[in-house]
């Protein structure tokens, strides 16, 4: 059997569990090939304009939530579908790829599978599964909402709920475990001090994780606060910081150089760092969030960006983090927390009961056994009818 795992290049939160994916895939005496979606239809351009469209709206939160909420709607996947459908240089492409690769099904990361794949499979008429995993993991974008994919992956039963809500049949989607980056549940059992100990950090001051995120954007806002609010805390940044990102922190520990910050850049032991802290900062995302969940250490959102707003209906119902533009009101709520023993304890036991599951391993095993449920073009084709059927039904008894 032969999986292509395509991600999109928009931050590492859908490249890391396409490879996490991939990679398992592999362990497991299968073929599997790993893909960047717009560069293996040929468009570099749109690749670019994503990046960089990712990127803006790091750098300028405010713009992002404006952007994002007007763009996230049925009008934006029309007109990226409408796109796809003229892009005949591009659907020629993916099929030579297609020709060349032969993968027996396409599974992606990315909520743009919704318009762009669909419709690259269609205009080639090429019949295979499409499989699709919500990595924002309690809702996606509404421009991802699509009954062409033939499974809707959500890590969440929160996930599960929205989609539905958006348009998806709920024969579409479908609950699944969150792939965690391989490596991360060595790290489960570490108690706080061996993880302290084991980075030679100081051991018994409140300690917190900024993530930069894999486009290393932030800046020292909050590291000022805390000066200026004279907390004895350490801090450490993780992430390779940007250019701008990289100058602002060396000015603050130019000027600041008593102040405990922690930088070692890219890690590849980020489960290690999670359990030395106390709580982890940063602008949310599936993966950054659904670690710390794992390893039972609460999240703050630092910007509430427009696809945080999930991530806190989860927060407020299960109380395991917090979201709050303001910096002091940061501070207030995590010098709260950090210096009350028994908090810390009530956070683990209710993270020790949350309605979520993390292992890559079963996530193959369940994506296998999906695919083995639509092996031939019959299945498929006659899967897809059904699905067809029951949103006409669902329509129909709606217009009623």
């Amino acid at each position: 059997m032969k999986g292509a795992f395509i991600y999109v290049d928009a931050g590492k939160g859908h490249y890391v569990p396409a490879k996490a994916l991939y990679d398992i895939f592999i362990e497991k005496g299968h073929e599997a090939t790993l893909e960047n979606m717009f560069l293996m239809i040929g468009s570099e351009k749109w690749n670019k304009k994503v990046k960089n469209s990712w990127r803006h709206q790091l750098h300028y939160p405010k713009a992002e939530r404006i952007e994002n909420t007007i763009l996230d709607g049925s009008p934006s996947f029309y007109l990226i579908r409408f796109l796809a459908k003229i892009a005949k240089k591009n659907q020629r492409i993916f099929k030579e790829w297609y020709e060349k690769e032969r993968p027996d099904f396409i599974f992606c990361t990315n909520y743009l599978a919704a318009p762009v794949m669909t419709t690259m499979l269609r205009k080639n008429n090429i019949k295979v599964p499409l499989f699709v995993v919500g990595t924002d993991v309690f809702d996606n974008q509404k421009v991802g909402v699509s009954n062409l994919i033939d499974i809707q992956y959500m890590p969440s039963e929160l996930g599960v709920k929205n989609y539905i809500k958006h348009g998806f049949d709920p024969s579409v989607v479908k609950y699944s475990p969150f792939p965690l980056k391989a490596g991360m549940e060595k790290y489960s059992n570490y108690s706080k001090t061996q993880a302290r100990e084991e980075l030679k950090m100081e051991v018994d001051i409140p300690t917190l994780l900024l993530n930069l995120g894999g486009e290393g954007i932030g800046n020292t806002k909050f590291l000022k606060a805390l000066v200026k609010k004279k907390k004895n805390w350490q801090v450490i940044v993780l992430g390779k910081m940007s250019c701008d990102t990289q100058r602002k922190f060396d000015k603050f520990r130019k000027n600041n150089p008593d102040f405990l910050l922690i930088t070692p850049g890219f890690v590849n032991n980020i489960g290690l760092y999670i359990k030395a802290c106390d709580v982890q900062l940063g602008k949310t995302g599936g993966n950054a969030f659904l670690e710390s969940l794992y390893l039972k250490r609460p999240f703050f959102i630092s910007e509430l960006l427009y696809s945080s707003k999930s991530y806190l209906e989860f927060m407020k119902e299960y109380k395991v983090g917090w979201g709050a533009n303001g910096i002091s009101e940061q501070i207030r709520i995590i010098d709260e927390y950090v210096n009350d023993e028994t908090k810390k304890i009530e956070m683990e036991k209710v993270m020790d009961s949350l309605p979520l599951s993390f292992d890559t391993n079963s996530f193959v095993d369940m994506i296998i056994e999906d695919y083995r449920s639509v092996d031939t073009e019959d299945k498929l084709l006659a899967r897809r009818e059904r699905i067809k059927e029951s949103v006409e039904k669902n329509r129909h008894s709606k217009n009623r």
